[in-house]
C-alpha cells in the first residue's frame, strides 16, 4: 500500500527524503521525478518511479498518475521535496485530491530561490544580508569597480543556481579574468555581486506553518560530521524571516557569522528539504516527520539543540555497525536505509576513490604539521551520537 508520494527532480534531496520516511516508517513510497531520479527505481526505499518533464509538459500527466494513486490509497501523502517539484504542485494543485505537506505558493518559492531577491526581501524587512549588487551578463562585471566597492575578496555568484554551482570568491584581478570572464565554460547568468564575509558558515532549517516557526535547527559543518548549535541570533532571524516573508514550508538558509564582530548574516535561503536532511533526523528532529504531522506547538518551536552527525557512509564507520545490525529505532532504520540502498551503494562506490585520497590528504597534512604525533583512526574513534530536542 503506498502511503507517501515523494516529488522531485534532485536525485540527493530526494533520496535524503526517502531516507528520513524510513527512519520511522515502513511504509511505501512512490517517486515522481525526472531522468535524475530514474535510479532511485531500483531503491528498497522506492516501490516505484515514474520519470516525467518537471517543467510543464507532464502536468496532465502527473494529475492523472497521482489521482489514480489516490483513488486506491485515499489516505496518501504528497510530499514535495525541491523546488522543481513545488512549482510543479502549484500549478496543478486544484486538480489533485490529496494531501500536500506545507509549501509556500508561487510567489513566494520565486521570492527566496533568487539570490538577489532574498537580498530585497532582507533588506526590506531589516534582516542583516551582505552588501550585493545586480549584475546580469558577465560581460557587465567590471574588476576594479567591483573592487572598489566591496573590496577584495569578493563573491561571484548566479542568482538561481543551487550546491554552490557558479559561486567564485574572487581575490585577484588575475582569478577574475581566469575564472570567469575569460572561461568560456562559466555561462552562468544572471549574476550578483556580494560582499564576502571573513567568517565561519553557519546553517538554519526550519518547518514554518503559516508564518509562525514550528522546528528549526542550526548546524555547522566540520570535517566528516555535522554538529548541530544553539545561536540564539540566529534562531531569531529564522523566526523573523517566517513571519516577514508569512512563509509556509521547509527552509533551509545558509549563513556565516563575521569574524571580527559575531554578527550573523544571511547568504541564501533554499525554500524546500535539503540534502543534510538525515542529519537532524540522526540528532531526534525529523523535518519529514514533522511535516507530514503538522502538529501544533503550544509551548514554542521544537528545536534541536545539540548532537553530531557522521557524514561518512555507515560501511567504513566500525563504531556505527552494531546500530546497524540491532537498533530497531529510528538511527538503527537510518543507518539501513543509508547503507544498504542499492543506489546509494552505487553513488558511494562511485566516491570511494575521491574520499580516500582527501582522507590520505588530510592525514598528511596533520603529520607535516605534528610529525612526532600519530593521528587517531576515525574508524575506530567513538562518535557523540546524542542531541538534544527540546
Amino acid at each position: 500500500m503506498i502511503n507517501f508520494i515523494v516529488v522531485g527532480k534532485c536525485k540527493r534531496v530526494v533520496s535524503a527524503v526517502l531516507q528520513a520516511i524510513r527512519s520511522f516508517t515502513d511504509a511505501k513510497c512512490v517517486v515522481i521525478g525526472s531522468e535524475a531520479t530514474a535510479s532511485l527505481r531500483w531503491s528498497s526505499l522506492c516501490k516505484r518511479q515514474f520519470t516525467m518533464d518537471m517543467l510543464g509538459a507532464d502536468d496532465v500527466r502527473f494529475v492523472q498518475a497521482v489521482n489514480a494513486i489516490v483513488k486506491r490509497t485515499p489516505h496518501v501523502v504528497l510530499i514535495p521535496a525541491d523546488c522543481d517539484a513545488i512549482r510543479l504542485v502549484n500549478r496543478v494543485r486544484g486538480q489533485l485530491q490529496l494531501r500536500v505537506t506545507p509549501i509556500p505558493d508561487l510567489a513566494t518559492l520565486d521570492m527566496f530561490d533568487n539570490k538577489w531577491l532574498f537580498y530585497q526581501f532582507c533588506t526590506r524587512h531589516g534582516l542583516p544580508v551582505p552588501a550585493t549588487r545586480f549584475i546580469g551578463a558577465k560581460s557587465a562585471l567590471d574588476y576594479d569597480a567591483v573592487a572598489a566597492e566591496f573590496g577584495v575578496p569578493f563573491v561571484v555568484k548566479p542568482l538561481n543556481q543551487a550546491g554552490s554551482t557558479g559561486v567564485q570568491i574572487i581575490r585577484s584581478k588575475a582569478q577574475f579574468d581566469t575564472a570567469i570572464l575569460n572561461d568560456a565554460s562559466y555561462d552562468y547568468g544572471p549574476l550578483i555581486v556580494q560582499r564576502y564575509i571573513d567568517g565561519t558558515d553557519i546553517d538554519v532549517s526550519f518547518l514554518a506553518i503559516g508564518g509562525r516557526l514550528c522546528a528549526f535547527a542550526v548546524q555547522q559543518s566540520a570535517p566528516s560530521k555535522i554538529v548541530f548549535v544553539q545561536n540564539a541570533e540566529l534562531e531569531a532571524l529564522a523566526a523573523r524571516l517566517c513571519h516577514a516573508g508569512a512563509y509556509h514550508g521547509v527552509m533551509h538558509v545558509d549563513a556565516r557569522i563575521d569574524a571580527a564582530s559575531g554578527k550573523v548574516y544571511l547568504i541564501e535561503s533554499n525554500p524546500r528539504f535539503w540534502a543534510t536532511l538525515t542529519a537532524s533526523v540522526w540528532c531526534g528532529l525529523n523535518f519529514v516527520a514533522e511535516s507530514i504531522l503538522q502538529a501544533p506547538r503550544l509551548n514554542g518551536a521544537l528545536c534541536l539543540t545539540s548532537g553530531t552527525a557522521s557524514t561518512r557512509h555507515p560501511l567504513i564507520r566500525p563504531s556505527s555497525w552494531r546500530q546497524l545490525i540491532g537498533d530497531a529505532g529510528w538511527r538503527g532504520r537510518l543507518l539501513r536505509a543509508v547503507a544498504f540502498d542499492l543506489p546509494t551503494l552505487r553513488d558511494f562506490a562511485r566516491e570511494l576513490p575521491q574520499t580516500g585520497m582527501r582522507y590520505l590528504n588530510r592525514r598528511a597534512g596533520m603529520l607535516l604539521k605534528e610529525p612526532d604525533a600519530m593521528p587517531a583512526i576515525p574508524e575506530l574513534r567513538g562518535n557523540s551520537l546524542d542531541g538534544a530536542v527540546h
